[in-house]
């Protein structure tokens, strides 16, 4: 549909609603008014509505969105009912039931959504494979801003793409052969939205916000990746890079190839992944599906009757602990941490707040995992004993205004990366693999943990990576990373 049939459906649209008379009109017109509202608030904090970003107001769960919306104004939602009923009473008086009208624009609209219809008809390069969300999305593509948004987010909303975790026979090729893991017990624990220049270990001095990281990189006991940056700046793309071959030039590998966790199955380890984060809808699916694979998997929405994981990550503490004590010779573990998402005042304690009282909440919060992550350490030294740690943030944050944002920048790509190994060996290899800009890209986290795994893998793959230092951005699109959308 080119942007005249775009307009051409737009100018129906409005005649079309206002002609259905007194009793339908007074309900559609104000929701698409309201909706208008909202797209354009969107537009104008984040610099443009992504098809990533519906899907994350569409995928936010229940703590997240009461976080939201306390957040807010009490007058706000007081204003909004007060304009809802107002634009209702407004359209009731001035609307009439007009059968020409409505059989006229009627038929407009149905031939312009037929157009877009016939061209937008296909499939997802990820999912490979369409359903009423994806159908919604391609629909959005052909039509007018603020009326796409809204049919995207109904498919999204009467979407259910839970697919389940069936497992896969294809191996990427960057996977040569494999021996005995070289590692017997291996922790990969995400983060969330955590920028990189807000941690002391990177040199903050504002506050102290990772003094327990900080104490054990001055130890020498921990060692720490510089100038890191993570491969998509949205969790949905960016947690299934770090346990599969899904980046952003190659899609179709998450749904389509065998994946971190399933090979480390196939290598004899024993997999677990925990989270305090969800893993089903449109947003969160990406990673939920990853996470099925496991021998062992538990989060807020999944397996969850006796653990009572939630969304505070010290609810995870418990599981970890008794995971860790299992007997089994070789593990692998996933732990996937809520860490500093939005709303930050939720992401901390009393403790944090009293250990640094003249802190903003985001800096609180960054202190909290600092202790989580500590905690995981010091179980895991009495529990496993042999054992390597990676700890990497999704993807960073701009503080006080979010992530995924068109034309934030780089802050919402540069994340901390920490390395506890032995005998610093895995130190040394993310060293070497940075790439010809000096950078240490989220995508070499794989394999790392492929060679923990015991894993060879094509040096041909590194080096491309090496050279290619690309990124998925909020837009959907693939960019070079020293070339992302900034105004």
């Amino acid at each position: 549909m080119n942007s005249v049939s775009k307009e051409f459906l737009l100018s129906l649209l409005m005649p079309l609603l206002a002609s259905l008379g007194c009793f339908l009109s007074p309900i559609f017109v104000p929701i698409l008014l309201l909706f208008a509202l909202f797209d354009f608030y969107l537009a104008y904090k984040y610099g443009l509505v992504t098809r990533s970003m519906l899907q994350a107001i569409m995928g936010t769960n229940t703590h997240q969105a009461i976080s939201m919306v306390s957040s807010v104004s009490v007058l706000m939602p007081v204003v909004l009912l007060l304009v809802l009923v107002g634009m209702m009473v407004f359209t009731w008086k001035c609307v009439r039931f007009r059968p020409v009208v409505l059989l006229v624009a009627g038929a407009g609209v149905t031939v312009a959504l037929h157009a877009g219809w016939k061209h937008s008809h296909g499939s997802n390069v990820e999912r490979q494979n369409s359903n009423v969300a994806e159908m919604a999305a391609n629909l959005r593509f052909f039509l007018p801003g603020v009326v796409g948004d809204f049919v995207y987010m109904t498919g999204l909303g009467m979407s259910d793409d839970n697919r389940p975790a069936i497992p896969h026979t294809l191996i990427d090729p960057a996977i040569t052969g494999k021996a005995e893991g070289k590692r017997k017990n291996i922790i990969l624990v995400i983060g969330e939205a955590a920028f990189a220049d807000r941690h002391t270990t990177y040199g903050y001095t504002a506050q102290n916000t990772t003094p327990d990281m900080k104490a054990m990189a001055d130890e020498g006991r921990i060692c720490v990746i510089r100038q890191a940056h993570s491969s998509a700046n949205m969790t949905r793309a960016a947690v299934p890079m770090l346990v599969s071959f899904y980046d952003p030039d190659h899609q179709g590998a998450l749904y389509a190839e065998k994946n971190l966790v399933e090979l480390a199955r196939d290598n004899g380890y024993r997999t677990f992944w925990i989270a305090s984060q969800p893993g089903r809808g449109e947003y969160s699916r990406t990673f939920g599906y990853v996470s099925e694979f496991s021998d062992y998997v538990t989060r807020q929405d999944y397996n969850n009757a006796t653990n009572h994981v939630n969304w505070r990550d010290e609810s995870l503490l418990p599981v970890i602990k008794e995971k860790f004590a299992d007997p089994v010779s070789q593990k692998f573990f996933v732990i996937h941490l809520m860490g500093s998402h939005e709303s930050y005042s939720d992401d901390r304690t009393e403790e944090d707040i009293k250990a640094l009282p003249n802190a903003d909440p985001y800096d609180q919060s960054l202190h909290r995992t600092d202790r989580i992550l500590q905690q995981i350490i010091t179980m895991a030294d009495k529990e496993l004993g042999d054992y390597t740690l990676v700890y990497i943030s999704d993807h960073g944050e701009i503080v006080g205004e979010g992530h995924g944002i068109q034309y934030g920048g780089y802050d919402q790509y540069k994340v901390p990366v920490y390395i506890l190994d032995k005998d610093k060996h895995y130190c040394n290899m993310a060293e070497g693999m940075r790439n010809n800009d000096k950078y240490y890209t989220a995508l070499m986290t794989k394999y790392l943990l492929l060679d923990m795994l015991g894993y060879d893998i094509d040096q041909d793959y590194i080096k491309r990576i090496q050279d290619n230092d690309r990124v998925l951005h909020s837009d959907g699109k693939v960019y070079d990373y020293k070339s992302i959308p900034r105004r």
